[in-house]
Order: structure tokens, then C-alpha cells, then sequence
């Protein structure tokens, strides 16, 4: 077999560099020769390609050299590739574009220095910053970010007055997360007068180093300078809601989505966010995650009719979809899952849209039967990829939340599709058929909010697998300590003045108690001197309130042995922290109301006999909360027996948990072979 015809075999997987999207002076679009190349690319014409693309020589020998040169480099033939690409050169010596392609082809032949120092002299000659920024970006793709640093730096101590050269080092340092000496230069920028990108940067580099309230303080100055940009409007809206702003934050990211019609990631955004309002409006969410569906994913979008075997006992091919095959709290409780799925049942696929692998990444492509990474793969491609694979049951683990695949779903590459564990909402969409979920944290009254029919797992929606890295417990602070501990250690997202009210009541009433308070913002003073004066505000002086910030997990799970009763948040509760809490013998007290998301506290509590600790009202709140802070024997009690109660429970039993979605999945499966056999003629 030829070297071409191996790499036209392999088409699907190679994105070729020749664009149609290329211009002509004074034309309204491309001309036909690239027109005619582009095409032939596409279906893995090479030969053909490199022809049309030779007779437009005459029409426009820059176009035509470096599609030719592209397509040598795409071919793996980098001598070639090269005497086009340097003909390329020749022809529009002060152009930039051919450069990236340049680098490319020197480092397939091992001449990586020489690409170097060609990028290097390249960018010293540029008087326009967006050049600039272009060939720095190849460097980097080289991995040769220092070499770039070097080159700029040069270009500073030629000329220091240069703002838009300091701009681009922010940038670099920034994008090799090397935050300090991004946030040094961006602050040079400014110095030099307002800037809105500038100030954008440190908006965003703040957010990164969990400096909330300089955030706010930066994108507010950038959406100054720029204030229809949705962009801006974006970030601060991210801000706002980490610094517990989340009514000003959800009104931008309604903005946002206003503004930009087409924007399905942002739209999302604006759901996921509204879980995080003091007050849930159940129905105005359903409506709003209606309207995405609506809008982005519409019911016409979905496939008709599927060939999978319309047998309903035979071994189902299920395939999950999710960014977060990786260090996620969305894989503490999918790894039991998988681990424990029955493969004489099922046969499992992984289509893994992960935007930053690690070794977890690895260690789970080896627990499916057939993993594929699917991140930078467009929606039509992914969905042939799934109908390809002949998925009879395509499981959602992401739902509206960051980096998720929801518009291939919209698609229908499956004939049965499932939304489950990553969001506790509906995805809004006609396609997705059904939620997996307990009736405790779904009841049915609640059926009319979704999209979805709720498929009820009886043992609990998940399982919870203890972190091998807990520490044994220890005995209860308050008998040592000779006062009560309260403690919140969860995202301050899910923190509202009505919360932080009802907790202050709590310490009033309990005289010399404690709180200590952990999130990933925590370390901010701006940050804490904000919650600390509301909790003065309501009558808590700052020292009974102790804040902390970031801390490894060994380190954060430590801090349930300095506690003695943990506060779940509401409306929205935690999960993953109450789980742990409770691994840590701590007993949570969680106010249950009507949304998936305020009942994630009763759901869990239920499952393993503690339903007693969550409430109804915040009143209850208070008054279990005095009610236990006054009984240390129960609490010594409780602490003791806690992990045994976990361990002997539902709650924590994965094969359980499988068995139970495997059945969910052969009643879907069932149901969908009996539609087929109706939809047939006698």
C-alpha cells in the first residue's frame, strides 16, 4: 500500500491546513482553484489537490505555494514541504502566515534550532503587534515558550516604552501558567495608560489566584472601557458569583445570552449559575433550560430512526460522555460505577471531551471496553462516531456544565439517551429521554420541571467510595475544646445572605461556639473581611468565625477532626463535602426544599438512616442544630458509629449501584424495542 493511499484511509482524522476562507484582494470569496483544492482534501485527493492548487499559480502564487507546501506537510513529505513553503515565502517575504507552517515542516526534519532562530530574527523585524503575536504563538506550539520570553525581553531593552510587547509577555506567561509574571507585566501595561484587554487579563489571572474582590475590581475597569463586550461581561459575571454577588452575576449572564443568540456555552453558563440565587424559582428555571433546548437543540435536530438490533434481552453497548474523566469529584462516584458494571450485560464506551488528561484520564481508558477521545472533535463528527459504534444507550455526565457534548446528544446517535450525575437539573432537551436519579431527590410531583422521564435507582442515586487518604476519627472536639465547632468546608458559591443569617442565629444561641468556614477563595482577605462583616452585621463577632482557603485534600479532610457539627448550604446543598463529613463521623444538618439541588442533603442523609437531620424550614435548621450542639453523648455517639452505618448501607454498595442502573438501562431498552415492534406493520 502507498504512503497516500494509507493517509486518505486515515482522512477522518486529519485536519488539513488548507482553508477555503482564504480571501482575494478585491474578490467577495475564494477562488475556484482553492475552492476545487479545499474539496478535494477533504474526501483525500491529495494528487488531485496539489494539481488545482498548481494551476492557480499564475492567479495567485501565495495561496497556491503554501496549500501545496500544507499539503506535503500533511503527507509527512517535509523536504517538500519545505522548498513550497520557502517559495511561499519568496513571494510575500513581509507575510507571517507561512511561518507556523515553516516551523512545522524544520521540526518534522530535525531542524528545530534552525526554526528557532528564524521565528526569533522573524519577530524582531515585525512592526505590526499582531504579527508579533502570531509568531509567538508557533514558538510556543514548538514548546519553546523561554526562547520567546528571551526574544521579547530583547525587544524591551532595545526599547522599553513598548506596552503592546510587555502585553504580549503577560500573555505568554499567562498561557504557561506563570501567573505572577504575567500579572507584573499586565500591571507595566496599565502604567501606560487604561487598557481593556489589560485589565481583562487581571481580572482573569485574579480569578485564577482566587483574589475575588481585585477581580471585580479589574473587569469592571475592562468593561469601562469596552462595555458591550460579552466577553468581559463573561468573566465578571464568574466573579461576581465566586464573591457571592449572584444576582448581579446571573443579570450579566442574562446580558450575555441576550446579546449573543448563538452562544449555547454561555447560555449554559446562565443555567448552571442559576442554582446558585438565594431564592430557586423552580418553575423560571424549568423555562429557561426549555428555552436552551428551544433554541440550541431543537427537536428536529434528532435523528428519526436508528439500526441497532431490536432484540430486548440482548448485550446492550452503552457509552458515556463526559468532560470529566479526569481528577474530578464527578469520577469519585463514576469509577465505582464502571468498576463494577457487569460486562456480560453490557459493553461500555468512554467518549472522553477532556480538556486536560491526567493519570486518572489514563487508568480510565482502560476500565471501558473502547474509549475515544473526542476533545476538539466537532458535533457532526462525535455523532457519527457514536452511530458508528452502534451506542443503544448514550449516557450525559455533564448535563449545562463547563466543556460539555449536549448539541451531539441533540443529534440522537443513540436511540436511547440518559442524563445522569453531573447536573442535578433537566438538559431542557425533547432528544434526552430519561433522568437516573432516587425518588428522594426526584420525587415524582417534581416530574413536571423536566424535560425527562425520572428513571429511580431504589438504593440512591450514587455511591460513595471513602478517599483512601481519610485519617482515622477522632473523638469530639467539643470534649476537649470545652466548645462547639461548626463547620462549612464547601464552594462559597453556594453561600447567600439568608444562609449566613440563619448560621449566625446558630451561634448566638449556643454560647462560645465556633465556625470554621474553608473554600477555595477563603485565603483572600478583600474576600474574607466581606463575610466576616456580614456575620458582625448579624450579631457574630469576627473572632468566633475562622476562614481558610485552599488546601489539598489530605489537608482539607483533616479539618473534620477539629469539628464537630457540619452545616450543609441551601437552597443549593453540597454533596461531595456532606458525603466526607459524614465519612468523618461529623453529623450535617441540611434544609431540604423542592429543586434536585436543594434535596442532594435529604437524598444522601436518607440513604443511610440520617433523614431525621434534615429539615423543612430554617427554623427546624436552627433548632436541630442548638438541639444536637446540646447532646454531646449523641454526638460522641454518632461519631463512633458513623462509618460502620455508611459502610453497612445501600449507600456505599457500588455493585448495588450497578445492578440498579443496569436494570434502569434494560427497562429503557425494553420499552424502545417495544415502540419499534408498534411502529412495524402486521
Amino acid at each position: 500500500m502507498s504512503k497516500r493511499s494509507a493517509v486518505k484511509r486515515k482522512k477522518k482524522e486529519i485536519k488539513p491546513s488548507v482553508s477555503s476562507r482564504q480571501k482575494q484582494p478585491g474578490k467577495s470569496g475564494p477562488p475556484q482553484f482553492l475552492i476545487d483544492a479545499v474539496d478535494a482534501v477533504n474526501v483525500g485527493e491529495y494528487d488531485k489537490a496539489i494539481d488545482f492548487l498548481k494551476q492557480g499559480i499564475g492567479q495567485d502564487s501565495f495561496t497556491a505555494c503554501k496549500g501545496i507546501g500544507d499539503i506535503y506537510l500533511l503527507l509527512n513529505e517535509n523536504e517538500k514541504a519545505m522548498e513550497w513553503l520557502e517559495k511561499a515565502r519568496q513571494c510575500k517575504p513581509e507575510s507571517v502566515d507561512v511561518f507556523d507552517s515553516i516551523g512545522r515542516a524544520l521540526v518534522a526534519l530535525g531542524r528545530k534550532e534552525e526554526a528557532v532562530e528564524r521565528f526569533g530574527k522573524a519577530i524582531k523585524l515585525q512592526k505590526d503587534i499582531k504579527n508579533v503575536h502570531l509568531l509567538v504563538e508557533s514558538m510556543q506550539r514548538m514548546g519553546e515558550s523561554d526562547r520567546a520570553v528571551e526574544v521579547l525581553e530583547e525587544m524591551l531593552d532595545v526599547n522599553p516604552q513598548r506596552p503592546e510587547v510587555m502585553f504580549e509577555l503577560g500573555l505568554l506567561f499567562e498561557r504557561t501558567n506563570r501567573l505572577d509574571k504575567a500579572e507584573r507585566y499586565y500591571k507595566e501595561v496599565i502604567k501606560s495608560g487604561p487598557h481593556s484587554a489589560t485589565y481583562d487579563h487581571l481580572g482573569c489571572i485574579c480569578i485564577k489566584m482566587m483574589r475575588m474582590s481585585e477581580a471585580v475590581y479589574y473587569l469592571r475597569k475592562a468593561m469601562e472601557l469596552l462595555p458591550d463586550n460579552t466577553g468581559i461581561w463573561n468573566n465578571l459575571a464568574y466573579a461576581l458569583i465566586q464573591l457571592g454577588e449572584a444576582q448581579e452575576g446571573v443579570d450579566l449572564l442574562r446580558k450575555v445570552v441576550d446579546m449573543t443568540p448563538g452562544y449555547s456555552k454561555g447560555h449554559s453558563n446562565l443555567l448552571s449559575s442559576l442554582h446558585y440565587l438565594p431564592e430557586l424559582d423552580q418553575q423560571m428555571i424549568f423555562e429557561e433550560h426549555k428555552r436552551w433546548g428551544q433554541r440550541y437543540a431543537p427537536i428536529s435536530m434528532a435523528r428519526t430512526s436508528h439500526d441497532n438490533t431490536v432484540e430486548p434481552e440482548r448485550k446492550l453497548r452503552i457509552g458515556y460522555i463526559s468532560p470529566d474523566f479526569k481528577r474530578h469529584v464527578v469520577n469519585y462516584y463514576f469509577e465505582p460505577l464502571l468498576d463494577s458494571h457487569n460486562r456480560d450485560v453490557v459493553e461500555v464506551y468512554g467518549y472522553g471531551n477532556v480538556d486536560r488528561p491526567d493519570p486518572t484520564t489514563g487508568r480510565l481508558q482502560k476500565k471501558f471496553d473502547c474509549y475515544r477521545n473526542i476533545r476538539g472533535v466537532n458535533d457532526d463528527a462525535v455523532t457519527r462516531i457514536i452511530e458508528q459504534d452502534k451506542i443503544d444507550i448514550l449516557i450525559d455526565l455533564a448535563g449545562h456544565f463547563r466543556n460539555n457534548r449536549l448539541l451531539v446528544l441533540a443529534r440522537k446517535p443513540a436511540p436511547v439517551q440518559v442524563t445522569y450525575l453531573g447536573y442535578c437539573d433537566t438538559t431542557g432537551m425533547e432528544a434526552v429521554d430519561y433522568l437516573l436519579t432516587d425518588n428522594v431527590l426526584t420525587p415524582p410531583e417534581l416530574q413536571k420541571f423536566y424535560t425527562e422521564q425520572a428513571a429511580y435507582l431504589p438504593g440512591g442515586f450514587v455511591c460513595y467510595t471513602p478517599p483512601e487518604n481519610a485519617p482515622d476519627v477522632t473523638p469530639l472536639p467539643a470534649a476537649k475544646k470545652g466548645h462547639v465547632t461548626f463547620g462549612a468546608f464547601t464552594t462559597n458559591l453556594r453561600f447567600n445572605r439568608p444562609l449566613l443569617k440563619v448560621w449566625a442565629e446558630i451561634l448566638k444561641l449556643i454560647p462560645n461556639s465556633r465556625l470554621l468556614l474553608g473554600f477555595h477563595s477563603g485565603g483572600d482577605e478583600a474576600t474574607q473581611d466581606r463575610y466576616l462583616s456580614q456575620f458582625a452585621e448579624y450579631g457574630v463577632s469576627r473572632e468566633r468565625i475562622e476562614i481558610s482557603g485552599w488546601k489539598s485534600h489530605t489537608e482539607y479532610i483533616k479539618q473534620y477532626n477539629d469539628v464537630d457539627i457540619v452545616f450543609d448550604t441551601f437552597p443549593e446543598n453540597g454533596g461531595t463535602t456532606t458525603c466526607e463529613a459524614l465519612w468523618m463521623g461529623v453529623p450535617v444538618i441540611s434544609l431540604a426544599g423542592q429543586h434536585q439541588n436543594s434535596r442532594i442533603g435529604l437524598s444522601i442523609l436518607s440513604h443511610i438512616g440520617m433523614e431525621s437531620f434534615a429539615v423543612e424550614t430554617p427554623s427546624e435548621y436552627i433548632a436541630k442544630a442548638v438541639a444536637i450542639a446540646h447532646d454531646p453523648e449523641n454526638l460522641m455517639e454518632i461519631r463512633a458509629s458513623m462509618r460502620s452505618r455508611m459502610t453497612n448501607s445501600s449507600f456505599c454498595n457500588a455493585k448495588r449501584l450497578a445492578h440498579d442502573v443496569e436494570t434502569a438501562y434494560r427497562r429503557m431498552w425494553r420499552r424502545w424495542c417495544r415502540e419499534q415492534a408498534s411502529e412495524c406493520p402486521d
